[in-house]
């Protein structure tokens, strides 16, 4: 039997009601051919939350307020991480232990979501005032800020030129 291979609602729910009925967890899980921690896992998610607790978790996301309780409870209330992934319904240990570690290196922020991708390159668009008659200050304010815009794109255009002229020097 391979590894990481999932099982059937139907698999985890007859070896739960077998584990309820007084069967030994440790021969149930050698008599299929899985660890008696999963099973164990598998019992007490049943216990918890049902039938619902045994469906795949798959894409969650967490709000930085969450993983602060969940991190809290751990340490100050002294839960395991089992039992506190069992609380919280987090479906792995390793993800809780990380977010204690990034809580003991980085403190209480570290929860707090930032920016995620490339910066805007330009933060402070001018919009060109077009609806109605403009007034010859707003004009050549407009004026302005096109010129400003024709400058700064043959800036960056002579730069490419010269990076590429010098990229060709050095392959001579």
């Amino acid at each position: 039997m391979g590894k990481n291979r999932k099982h059937s609602i139907e698999f985890r729910l007859s070896l739960i009601k077998e584990c309820l009925e007084g069967t030994p967890v440790k021969r149930l899980a050698k008599q299929n051919g899985i660890s008696d921690s999963l099973l164990r896992k598998w019992v007490d998610a049943h216990r918890i939350s049902g039938s619902q607790g045994l469906l795949p978790h798959y894409g969650r996301h967490y709000s930085a307020d969450f993983k602060h309780r969940a991190v809290r409870a751990c340490l100050d209330e002294g839960l395991s991480l089992r039992d506190c992934c069992l609380h919280y319904q987090i479906p792995s240990q390793g993800t809780l232990s990380r977010w204690i570690s990034q809580h003991k290196q980085f403190g209480q922020d570290c929860f707090i979501s930032k920016a995620r991708g490339r910066p805007r390159s330009m933060k402070n668009k001018a919009k060109i005032k077009t609806n109605g008659p403009l007034t010859r200050l707003e004009e050549l304010e407009n004026e302005n800020l096109r010129l400003r815009a024709e400058n700064e794109l043959l800036k960056k255009l002579d730069a490419l030129i010269r990076q590429k002229e010098a990229t060709q020097k050095k392959r001579r």
